[in-house]
């Protein structure tokens, strides 16, 4: 155990540090040295960078043990020159390393994301162990779904730890994240409105999302969202910024909305946000130029068309499951239009509450329809999901108004544009709108639009009240963090007991402690083309099976062109 737990919390430590190099690379070359981007946002980055390298990799290669300890060694070697360097502010540096060791206990799970044997392990895995293939919805309905998440989690699979770092992606979110924010809030310069914004967040997210089970590929993308239109409300400032800082604020804050989108194409939406906020505060002329510098071209385009590769290459649809970009008749290896129409139906049902564990709806598609949904999704989701969630955003904000109520002054000076804060809320009430009107379940973009729908008000409320240069208001924000981590901690140590205390035959037990659990699956081994198949006989989910894991071979036409495999349905 103690040797797993130092082999499991090394490993993780380089991994950050990989992360970090890259980061620096993407953020020297693409931001020039930004002033507003500290080395933990840098880390973000670097995650970014890291999908778009795996992106490219596996259309050649799979990304097996050779591939990713390269990886991990170029990166680590970029930051250990950047730090001899003295690039690397040592004060950020502490403070990922003060964080990380903070949020640990939460990145120890026995029980992971409920979907994580169904399609988030196997598509990782199945990217670890094979370069790019055809089809793959065809073996498993799990294959039919995509995230950025999955390609960047394959480039984790390392000797010894194995599949057992593929959480590790949202545990450096949670890092970088956290640790940004907190340096956010005390860095000079920046407006109020931003500040007050950034605290609200950071609280929040930390008492609220200490489960880094529940992450799964739902959360990345929350979190980026969000941070983009902090970065965009920086230019809230009533003072004029130079042509250097806009349009770095632009360019981070659009590729972070970008970054989200490869997560779940559904935070496209999001970027109705920072576009309104930058048409109002900046020249028509000088936004074309931004989006046409060379930088910003070649991230966003590979980024879009590797949505829409992967996509296509698994189930025949440049968006999966929009039917219209389909092509079902043209594709031999196309999921079937009777497939892709049912499932279509079934998400936007389940979205709305109208299917869920115990419970359906015996008409979809008149559910759906209008707003017969709404009374429904009122009552099963609303109560007590979204409303549980609304407490928990109101509750902070309260708590940072009575906590600081000593300290308001009321001819404070503001340095805020009010009308361009009104306007970007109004943004925010369009893209909540197309929320709720079309995926309405938190999980799907809106933990962070509801954020943003009640903290705004709140955050443009203490930004009048607060001056976030003052130390004694720095020390009391100090103060919350701390009391927000120990609540993180508390809670994590408690789910940890629970996990520890479950017997041997208890699924999602600790016994494998600091590995989390993986069931026990069946399968019987193929040989077919060349290749190896696994298929699960025990009516499980593929688990850690290794890849390709497969359902019913029987049902499936298996063939090699130019060295690649392309999967079909026997009966189309």
């Amino acid at each position: 155990m103690f040797f797993n737990t130092l082999i499991f919390t090394s490993m993780s430590f380089l991994v950050i540090l990989s992360t970090l190099g890259y980061g620096l690379v993407f953020c020297n070359k693409v931001f020039q040295d930004s002033r507003y981007l500290n080395l933990p946002f840098v880390g973000i980055f670097g995650i970014f960078f890291l999908y778009i390298i795996s992106s490219i990799t596996h259309l050649v290669a799979p990304h097996n043990f050779l591939h990713n300890i390269l990886l991990l060694t170029i990166g680590i070697l970029i930051f250990i020159n950047f730090f001899k360097r003295k690039l690397v502010e040592k004060k950020d540096f502490k403070i990922i390393i003060i964080i990380f060791l903070c949020l640990f206990l939460g990145f120890l799970i026995s029980k992971t994301n409920e979907d994580f044997s169904y399609y988030h392990l196997p598509n990782s895995l199945q990217f670890s162990s094979n370069k790019l293939e055809f089809g793959l919805g065809n073996l498993n309905h799990g294959f039919k779904h995509f995230s950025s998440i999955f390609l960047i989690n394959s480039i984790f699979y390392f000797p010894y730890t194995e599949v057992y770092l593929f959480n590790i992606t949202n545990f450096m979110l949670q890092i970088f994240f956290f640790s940004g924010l907190i340096l956010l809030i005390h860095k000079k310069g920046l407006n109020n409105f931003s500040k007050a914004l950034a605290a609200l967040s950071l609280i929040t997210f930390i008492v609220k999302f200490y489960r880094l089970s529940e992450y799964g590929a739902d959360y990345l993308g929350q979190f980026l969202v969000l941070l983009s239109f902090i970065f965009a409300s920086l230019t809230f400032s009533k003072n004029n910024m130079i042509a250097k800082e806009r349009k770095q604020l632009f360019l981070i804050s659009m590729l972070l909305v970008i970054f989200a989108t490869t997560t779940k194409f559904l935070y496209a939406i999001y970027i109705i946000i920072p576009v309104t906020i930058f048409i109002y505060r900046y020249k028509l002329k000088e936004i074309f130029t931004y989006l046409f510098d060379r930088n910003f071209l070649i991230i966003s385009s590979i980024s879009i068309f590797s949505i829409i590769l992967f996509n296509f290459t698994s189930t025949g649809c440049l968006l999966y499951p929009i039917l219209f970009t389909c092509f079902t008749d043209s594709i031999d290896w196309s999921i079937s239009e009777n497939a892709i129409r049912y499932l279509n139906l079934h998400y936007k049902a389940w979205s709305k509450a109208g299917i869920g564990t115990g419970y359906g709806t015996s008409n979809p598609q008149e559910y759906i329809s209008g707003l017969n949904w709404v009374e429904n999704w009122t009552r099963m989701y609303f109560f007590n999901k979204v409303s549980d969630y609304i407490l928990v955003v109101l509750l902070v904000s309260i708590i940072f108004v009575i906590y600081l109520n000593k300290n308001f002054k009321n001819s404070n000076k503001l340095n805020l544009n009010n009308k361009i804060s009104k306007i970007s809320y109004i943004s925010i009430l369009v893209v909540f709108l197309l929320w709720f009107f079309n995926f309405p379940t938190l999980r799907y973009a809106g933990y962070s639009i509801v954020f943003l729908l009640f903290a705004v008000p709140v955050a443009i409320f203490l930004s009048k009240k607060l001056n976030f240069k003052d130390k004694k208001i720095l020390k009391k924000l100090n103060t919350l963090i701390i009391l927000a981590l120990f609540i993180f901690n508390i809670k994590n140590i408690d789910k940890i007991n629970k996990e520890l205390s479950l017997k041997s035959h208890e699924h999602h037990n600790f016994l494998n402690f600091p590995f989390f659990w993986i069931d026990n699956v069946e399968y019987e081994k193929a040989l077919i083309k060349e290749k190896f198949f696994y298929e699960v006989t025990n009516n499980k989910p593929c688990w850690n099976v290794p890849s390709t894991c497969i359902r019913n071979k029987s049902s499936i036409i298996i063939e090699k062109n130019n060295n690649y495999y392309f999967y079909k349905q026997n009966e189309k």
